[in-house]
């Protein structure tokens, strides 16, 4: 599937969700403040298993994002003075680094991004960073959308299961000593 057809499965699925939120608890999202959180957090988490393939859409704009961050932190750097620019132009460039290295492989395409394990850490982050639990579950709705219509649940569950028994031995190993 395509980023626009992985957006419209989202965005059905979605849409049921959020109907049925202002069915049951009158809730209407056109009059709340998290209609854009809203919005932008569906668009991205409908598309960001697909983040590790060079030539996704979500791979352009995460690029895209970075070089933004990267200029204007100096921008503003050089304006103010004001050294906390420098983290985030070292943090943008390295993200940038690890992304271009990591998405380069198409053979690692539909690994650890299209695993629960990765939905499960990137919602944790959105919850962080939004604080908003309602934002972060059209986050987790978005993320499985994707999976579900890649066809790839079964593979998922399968690299979630061999990513927690790699994580236990090492654990297990700590303690062996």
């Amino acid at each position: 599937m395509d980023y626009k057809e992985h957006l419209i499965v989202s965005g059905i699925v979605n849409g049921l969700f959020l109907f049925g939120l202002y069915k049951l608890f009158n809730f209407d999202i056109l009059e709340s403040e998290l209609l854009w959180p809203l919005i932008i957090t569906f668009y991205i988490f409908g598309i960001l298993p697909d983040i590790d393939h060079p030539g996704s859409h979500i791979s352009g704009l995460i690029q895209w994002s970075l070089i933004y961050i990267f200029g204007s932190s100096i921008y503003y750097f050089y304006k103010t003075l004001n050294w906390i620019y420098i983290p985030r132009i070292i943090l943008a460039v390295a993200i940038y680094f690890v992304h271009i290295t990591y998405a380069e492989d198409s053979y690692l395409h539909r690994r650890f991004p299209h695993t629960f394990t990765f939905g499960s850490i990137a919602c944790t982050v959105l919850y962080l960073l939004v604080g908003s639990l309602l934002v972060t579950m059209v986050g987790a709705i978005s993320f499985f959308t994707h999976i579900l219509s890649d066809g790839n649940l079964g593979e998922a569950v399968e690299r979630d299961k061999e990513f927690f028994e790699k994580i236990g031995f090492k654990i297990m190993r700590l303690f062996e000593k």
